[in-house]
């Protein structure tokens, strides 16, 4: 009885040891990629590089948002829709506001294998370039076959002075959520872009029409067509990618 009892000692801590040097595979899916790193630190390069060259432009768009006043001499001294400022700014704004995105499926979603890699950011990158590169040339074509190409203008330079400042919350926030990836933080990020729009659009809405003299019911036909329906339309493209893996 005691060499049985003995036995089973000995067997139990030899397993027991045995199970706890056993090796495990460390679990790093919280991990960041290093590629985001480099997104939002590029978006950084871009954002002092305008600031320390076209500091008087650079405070001018990120002043034109909540200044009406602004927006008209931006218009006025300068075209900043065409310019290497407005490029940038623009470039600097699909790369963060991808990125944005790509966080958002994934940690809502879990889905890690599909949606924690650099394709899908780029095919992120690729949609909201095109929808931004329509949206321009389809403004650009009414404003100049109706006759209020000076509505448009504001209405682009409105717009860039918001993405200025979107790029400045955004990088600093995707910085919290590099290193504290959680989702309360990309809530956050995702209602100030909604909120701004809001903003934007609302002030849009009555600046056409003091510029074109256009009616109320034809100026909300023109944003629903060119911002209200492709934001829902997007909106609803990520919920259902996060809910069933699928945009359709």
């Amino acid at each position: 009885s005691a060499l049985i009892n003995d036995s089973l000692d000995f067997q139990f801590v030899i397993n027991n040891i045995a199970s706890t040097l056993e090796p495990h595979e460390r679990v790093v899916a919280d991990a960041t990629p290093p590629w985001n790193f480099v997104v939002v630190f590029s978006a950084i390069l871009v954002m002092v590089f305008n600031k320390q060259v076209f500091t008087q432009r650079f405070r001018m768009l990120l002043t034109a948002f909540y200044k009406s006043h602004d927006t008209g001499k931006t218009t006025r001294e300068w075209n900043p829709v065409m310019s290497i400022n407005g490029l940038l700014f623009v470039m600097t704004y699909v790369a963060l506001l991808a990125l944005v995105l790509q966080k958002t499926v994934v940690m809502f979603s879990g889905n890690l294998i599909l949606y924690n890699n650099f394709d899908f950011y780029l095919e992120i990158c690729v949609f909201i370039a095109a929808y931004l590169v329509i949206q321009h040339l389809i403004a650009t074509f009414l404003g100049w076959l109706f006759g209020f190409e000076k509505a448009v203008n504001h209405q682009e330079t409105l717009h860039l002075s918001a993405i200025t400042v979107l790029n400045t919350v955004m990088i600093l926030l995707c910085l919290v959520v590099l290193f504290y990836p959680k989702k309360i933080f990309l809530m956050i990020i995702v209602s100030l872009i909604l909120i701004m729009t809001g903003i934007r659009l609302s002030k849009l809405f009555f600046e056409i029409h003091f510029l074109s003299k256009m009616n109320y019911f034809n100026i909300f036909l023109y944003l629903c067509s060119l911002e209200i329906v492709p934001i829902s339309v997007a909106i609803t493209m990520v919920c259902r990618l996060v809910a069933t893996d699928c945009v359709l």
